[in-house]
């Protein structure tokens, strides 16, 4: 989500919302002439049966007269809403919820209504009540919810009713699910951009934040201060086509192959979010996946058993990355787009606080929330490594599984690279120049494909990225925080 939109988006689209319902022709809720009818007197909350009630009739503003707005506390759908605050009923909470969080006219209604659930609010206004529920299924949703979920954002963006396709597999929660703040690709996505060599990236500093990528010798360097404004990239490294994936929330940018068996995926941002992260979706067939695991989430594609591979990333800073790479080139700043590209504007406030935006069910465990760790990826599982506790070690040795691996430090401290030992111990020779030394004496080269012995011996290159801690207890179920 765009940053100066973080604080203003409820407000301006509910202003917008309203506006649509001024210029409509009728009411639901009220008669043409402004009396209500007779028939329109709802129901007391107490007397409705939840089970019968039609979840999608509830989305009615879209037919609100502008002189009827006081309708929205005394109409029928009002009533709806008291009665499921006060049935506590779980599988229609997530109703009152959605209409709090998402910028509708029943939103103050439905945040009056919430304390009866959940007891006064003492937090992050409804992101709490919704985190407080813990994780949702897909057996958890009612048909009925699946369908008003689906109404209900496609008021807001009329595309997400595509996404949120209720006959369509998932493996999600609809529950969890809500708006990021942006159209679909709102967050343009920069589509096989121009990159410039060294000496013609003027704007860059030797402290910019890069994430640097190299395959079969194409070394390439995406700079932060660019890529938080966009969040994907499609692009084309060593003849691979890759996609440079990056959800701020998560502070993760994963490099995913495109190539699925015969299949090359390209992808861009929903402006939805699950446990906030993003979700992104292909360009083929607009199935949903899931930024953080790269496996489709709700779509078409889901069932099928794909699932993209990931390819080694490292956040280091432009100095560090142009002195181990002097061939490298470097994104250009000509995006095509207008955009402040100046270093830290982007998300400044976001990544200078302690605090989600968005809801995240899991907050607990032995690291804050937003702490950062470096995320070793070996066949399914996933092994955090705490960022501070690998800038002090400079490397660390680790069993994932059955592979024995090590993960080196950078030269900066901003991140890591993960390599598989063969059972090895390794000491730090000179990390600045990049040489390891094994306990037989041998000296070995770090780079980013693999270590490589004096002697020809190579060790493999992990694939991992950099992540604030919340995300892995949110979107992985095989992980674990690395521990002496």
């Amino acid at each position: 989500m765009w940053p100066e939109v973080m604080h203003m988006w409820r407000g301006l689209v509910l202003l917008s919302i309203l506006v649509v319902a001024a210029c409509t022709n009728g009411a639901r809720e009220v008669s043409r002439s402004g009396e209500p009818n007779e028939s329109d007197t709802p129901p007391p909350a107490a007397s409705i049966d939840l089970e019968t009630v039609d979840l999608v009739e509830l989305i009615t503003w879209d037919q609100l007269d502008f002189f009827g707005m006081e309708q929205v506390k005394t109409g029928p759908t009002a009533r709806i809403l008291e009665a499921i605050a006060a049935s506590g009923d779980d599988r229609f909470i997530a109703v009152l919820l959605d209409l709090a969080f998402q910028p509708t006219p029943y939103q103050e209604l439905a945040y009056e209504l919430l304390p009866e659930v959940f007891g006064p609010h003492q937090g992050r206004w409804v992101v709490d009540w919704i985190d407080q529920r813990g994780f949702k299924e897909p057996a958890d949703d009612l048909p009925s919810y699946l369908e008003f979920k689906q109404h209900l954002l496609a008021t807001i963006v009329p595309g997400f009713a595509d996404f949120l396709d209720p006959s369509q597999p998932r493996t999600i929660s609809a529950q969890e699910v809500v708006w990021g703040g942006v159209n679909i690709d709102g967050i343009p996505p920069l589509e096989h951009p121009e990159f410039i060599a060294p000496e013609e990236a003027t704007w860059i500093n030797d402290d910019d934040l890069v994430i640097g990528v190299e395959i079969g010798g194409d070394a390439r360097a995406y700079p932060r201060r660019i890529i938080d404004w966009h969040e994907m990239v499609n692009d084309t490294v060593g003849g691979i086509p890759v996609s440079l994936a990056y959800c701020t929330l998560c502070g993760s940018a994963i490099l995913y192959d495109g190539r699925v068996g015969d299949e090359v995926y390209e992808f861009g941002t929903s402006g939805l979010l699950y446990r906030s992260n993003k979700l992104m979706y292909d360009r083929t067939t607009r199935t949903l996946w899931e930024q953080y695991t790269g496996e489709p989430v709700w779509g078409p594609l889901v069932g099928s058993g794909i699932r993209l591979d990931i390819l080694p990333v490292v956040v280091t800073t432009w100095q560090a990355w142009y002195a181990d790479h002097p061939d490298t080139t470097v994104l250009s700043i000509d995006t095509g787009f207008v955009r402040n590209y100046g270093p830290g504007v982007a998300y400044r406030d976001y990544f200078a606080s302690d605090e989600l935006i968005f809801p995240a069910p899991s907050g607990e465990g032995p690291l804050e929330l937003k702490a950062s760790v470096y995320a070793v990826r070996v066949d399914d599982e996933l092994t955090a490594y705490p960022i501070a506790l690998l800038q002090e070690r400079g490397l660390l040795h680790d069993t994932i599984g059955s592979l024995e691996v090590v993960v080196l430090a950078t030269t900066d401290g901003n991140g890591g690279r993960a390599y598989e030992s063969g059972g090895w111990t390794f000491s730090v020779v000179d990390l600045e120049a990049g040489t390891l030394q094994s306990e037989d004496g041998t000296r070995w080269q770090v780079t980013e494909s693999s270590l490589i012995a004096d002697d020809g011996r190579t060790m493999a290159r992990l694939p991992g990225h950099n992540s604030f801690w919340f995300a892995v207890t949110n979107h992985t179920s095989d992980s674990r925080l690395y521990t002496e």
